[in-house]
């Protein structure tokens, strides 16, 4: 797996790239004084919980399936929300 070290600075510089590396696989190695940091990707499914994954999968399906709610302005917001 291949590594890049850089500093904070580098990094802030130029985060789009870096996060793009990190989907890619490669290990992001960020120095900061004397503390070092790794920037890895995780896959989503290891952060979630199975009840959380079943409910983003179907949430997905309703989606798709055109089971939505459009939302244009603060007062629709308002209005979706107290008929909840």
């Amino acid at each position: 797996m291949d590594t890049i070290e850089l500093t904070t600075t580098e990094f802030r510089q130029n985060q789009k790239h870096f996060l793009d590396l990190a989907a890619q696989g490669v290990s992001i190695l960020i120095c900061r004084g004397k503390e070092l940091f790794m920037l890895n990707r995780v896959p989503v499914e290891n952060c979630l919980d199975e009840d959380t994954q079943k409910r983003i999968a179907q949430a997905r399906e309703e989606f798709k399936a055109g089971e939505t709610t459009a939302v244009n302005n603060a007062e629709e917001l308002n209005d979706f929300l107290t008929s909840l």
